[in-house]
């Protein structure tokens, strides 16, 4: 076989590289400034209880806790008398002021001491609004106040607590064993990535997903380029009756990212810790009976729950929610 014949298929083989990665940038392109779909109008959902408008503090201590980078984050304390802290994260596009009833009927119990954080990026939390600066960043955060809550609240033990997004971050941060083990769990109508077959399409239209330019920026990210991790790919269908300047609106691609399990199935497998998981039957994001499925391969140390009437927001100020959580808590 001649040279020259090895150098012109050498050449052709090199054309055909070139033309094929000139179209993955194309198409990357294409996808990633896609037109972003507009909000829906969204009528399924009882929002009575994200109700900010008359929402107070009551006994609570705020804080602001500086993170490793220097910016802080804004948290309500609610005292108990035990040394086991319970730190409680909202779900997404929110903050934490709606977790009120919640975390004071606990302290109120004597059993534990709660944090609620607004997330970064979310409430009266620095950063940028609905983003962080990699993923990643929100592990770290849970890491730094897991280390205040040991240094300053003089905590022994942790729970890591979350509602709805909030919820399918503490899988994911529990599913990761780089990560600190904590002692206990509780997920509350948890988010376990859309992908689970607990979730409905959209979340049940809780939020709009610009799904092209999901893709693009995923096609970018598999060959190292992150330029477009910024824009935003969740837009939130909350109704302007419920919201103020404390909502976030959108979420970034690596927001949004970050704050879902990366893995749902391997984080689940990984569980070694107790943990508590509520979810309402009349739940309008998640379909309630598939979570006791995929939750069996850890079902030794997971308990698994449907509360009959309730959903997916007020499932946080239910007498059943709170009762169901202390049982398990003294156990």
């Amino acid at each position: 076989m001649s040279k020259s014949f090895l150098s012109k298929i050498g050449k052709r083989i090199i054309q055909i590289i070139v033309v094929n990665v000139i179209l993955y940038f194309i198409v990357c392109f294409v996808l990633v400034y896609w037109p972003a779909p507009e909000k829906k109008e969204i009528k399924n959902y009882d929002f009575s209880s994200i109700d900010t408008s008359a929402q107070e503090t009551g006994t609570a201590e705020e804080h602001w806790i500086s993170m490793r980078d220097g910016k802080k984050l804004f948290m309500r304390l609610y005292p108990g008398s035990s040394k086991e802290v319970m730190i409680l994260i909202h779900g997404s596009g929110t903050e934490s002021r709606y977790l009120k009833e919640l975390a004071q009927n606990l302290a109120d119990s004597q059993m534990i001491t709660v944090i609620t954080p607004d997330l970064r990026g979310h409430g009266a939390s620095e950063g940028q609004r609905g983003d962080i600066d990699y993923i990643g960043q929100l592990e770290d955060d849970i890491e730094d106040i897991i280390a205040y809550s040991k240094e300053k609240l003089g905590a022994e033990k942790i729970i890591l607590a979350g509602h709805s997004s909030g919820g399918g971050f503490v899988l994911r941060f529990i599913g990761n064993s780089t990560n600190t083990k904590i002692d206990r769990a509780i997920l509350l109508a948890p988010y376990l990535g859309y992908k689970a077959p607990t979730v409905k399409a959209n979340s049940g239209n809780w939020v709009t997903v610009a799904v092209k330019r999901w893709v693009g920026i995923s096609m970018l990210n598999r060959i190292g380029i992150k330029t477009c991790d910024a824009l935003p790919v969740l837009f939130f269908n909350l109704p302007k009756a419920y919201s103020d300047s404390l909502q976030v609106s959108s979420y970034s691609y690596r927001m949004a990212v970050n704050l879902a399990p990366e893995d749902y199935k391997k984080d689940i497998e990984q569980i070694t810790i107790p943990c508590l998981v509520l979810v309402g039957g009349k739940d309008e994001s998640f379909y309630p009976d598939q979570f006791k499925v995929v939750f069996e391969p850890a079902k030794n140390f997971v308990k698994t729950d449907v509360l009959s009437d309730v959903n997916h927001l007020n499932i946080v100020k239910q007498t059943e929610t709170m009762d169901q959580i202390r049982r398990w808590l003294i156990k």
